[in-house]
């Protein structure tokens, strides 16, 4: 787990969207819907993104996607990669980013780590954690403390990986990683299923020998694939909605609330 600290310079509400399983590559990617998304991002001061994996495909020989089904091969692939998201870098928005397990099948075979690769042209490599990231974002102010004491979040993100088929794997899954640290929100893709659900529980104070509630919120990203003649479609996997969460962080109470 790498730990992050990003500092904006803003009063306003923060939003993040985080993007993952975008499968550039994939003759079923959405592509335009990807670049869609990125626009969004870039056109709206008060949103940023964190990048979680399976930005691209890379079907290699034995994996379970069809290489010979792929639109352009791995070295393209990560140029395409580049050039859709390079102006996020440009701008400042893109706050973490994490590889896949589909970018960690070159990794295990030939040691490439196609992420790393990714992070480096876009010259964000202080950005990159090749495990998990533990994020702190900072902004606003805490009016509990002085007008110099920013609203701090942290986010917790993992690719993810299992899950199995029906949504509640997936969920249990996304929960699961309450259990590895304590944290605002918990940011998961790889299982393909949009989803937002709201936990709590209360944390000790043992310097007044008090408790106070704790909320923490899970969210679950969207995938950006057609599921008519994919890998999905022939295995018989339900589709999935490919809605993309919006995280917003408020700025002026420790609130955090999610649309899709």
């Amino acid at each position: 787990m790498r730990v992050l600290t990003r500092t904006i310079e803003t009063q306003e509400t923060v939003r993040i969207i985080p993007l993952a399983d975008t499968h550039i590559g994939d003759a079923n990617c959405d592509i335009a819907r990807v670049r869609e998304m990125v626009k969004q991002i870039s056109e709206k001061h008060d949103t940023y993104t964190i990048l979680d994996g399976d930005l691209m495909n890379i079907a290699i020989a034995g994996s379970r996607s069809d290489s010979y089904h792929e639109t352009m091969p791995p070295s393209d692939q990560l140029r395409e990669c580049a050039e859709i998201f390079c102006r996020l870098a440009e701008q400042g928005k893109i706050l973490a980013v994490l590889p896949g397990n589909h970018e960690e099948r070159i990794s295990r075979v030939a040691g490439v780590d196609m992420t790393q690769l990714f992070c480096r042209e876009l010259a964000i490599e202080g950005l990159y954690s090749p495990t998990s990231t533990l994020l702190f974002v900072k902004f606003g102010f805490n009016k509990k403390h002085d007008k110099t004491s920013k609203m701090v979040y942290s986010i917790y993100v993992n690719h993810g990986h299992g899950g199995g088929r029906r949504p509640g794997g997936k969920i249990n899954a996304l929960e699961d990683m309450a259990k590895i640290v304590t944290a605002d929100v918990y940011i998961m893709g790889h299982t393909h299923q949009p989803a937002c659900f709201r936990n709590a529980h209360y944390v000790p104070n043992p310097g007044n020998c008090t408790v106070s509630k704790r909320e923490q919120v899970f969210v679950n990203t969207a995938s950006f694939l057609h599921w008519d003649d994919s890998y999905a479609d022939r295995a018989g996997y339900v589709p999935a909605c490919n809605e993309v969460p919006m995280i917003n962080l408020d700025a002026l109470r420790h609130h955090v609330t999610v649309t899709m």
